[in-house]
């Protein structure tokens, strides 16, 4: 009778404690601090920087990348080149970071060495030195990999604009890479892809001409650099 009751005990304690164990479990967790965003990080670490905006160029081979590599179609036409620039001042002339403009940072882009280094480490030493060349702490590098202009107009178009853009932000102190931004986009009719109906009706159903979509592009770029 004493072995029975002892048991009994025994069973009731681990219950007990099952059940305590079991409540600990439903406890909800103590509420931890919001880790802050890229932007926020950025705001604090570019604070009182100065910033490089280096010309756009077109990369001919895996190398002149600072990473990736160069889709299969990349034909990108020279006059599109200062067209990608204006639109590149326009995104940042709102921006309160002080900035080189490409316009003085292209006679460093002239000059500046590649060094002894081959291959992408030579590139990006290359743009390291156009950075200190231009006495910034860091610098922007947009590459266009590809550009094609709309055939038709903004109501119909047989053969969309077609915009692939890389742009990285370089410390030039390291010459590492701090962000890198890779957009690429064929426009579609709203029938052909039904999933970019949102954007379809926030572009008011219009073709984007290839500087829209660079602008697009390029807004966005600069929204997630914290510039």
């Amino acid at each position: 009778m004493r072995n029975k009751s002892l048991m009994f005990l025994a069973v009731a304690a681990l219950a007990g404690f099952s059940l305590l164990a079991g409540c600990v479990r439903r406890t909800a967790p103590m509420a931890k601090a919001p880790a802050p965003s890229d932007a926020a990080v950025s705001a604090v670490a570019f604070l009182n920087k100065t910033f490089a905006v280096a010309p756009f160029t077109i990369p001919t081979s895996d190398a002149d990348l600072l990473s990736g590599y160069l889709p299969a179609e990349h034909g990108v036409p020279e006059l599109a080149l200062p067209r990608l620039d204006a639109v590149m001042d326009e995104v940042l002339s709102s921006s309160t970071q002080h900035f080189v403009p490409a316009a003085m940072v292209a006679a460093c882009a002239k000059t500046a060495s590649r060094g002894t280094e081959s291959g992408r480490l030579a590139t990006r030493k290359y743009w390291q030195n156009v950075g200190m060349c231009a006495g910034a702490d860091y610098i922007v590098v947009p590459l266009a990999l590809h550009w094609r202009e709309r055939d038709g107009s903004a109501m119909g178009s047989t053969n969309p604009a077609s915009v692939d853009l890389s742009i990285y932000l370089l410390d030039v102190r390291t010459g590492g890479i701090v962000r890198h931004f890779h957009y690429e986009e064929t426009q579609k009719a709203l029938a052909e892809n039904l999933l970019d109906a949102k954007k379809f009706i926030a572009r008011h159903g219009r073709f984007l001409s290839a500087a829209e979509l660079s602008q697009e592009a390029l807004t966005q770029c600069a929204r997630e650099f914290g510039l």
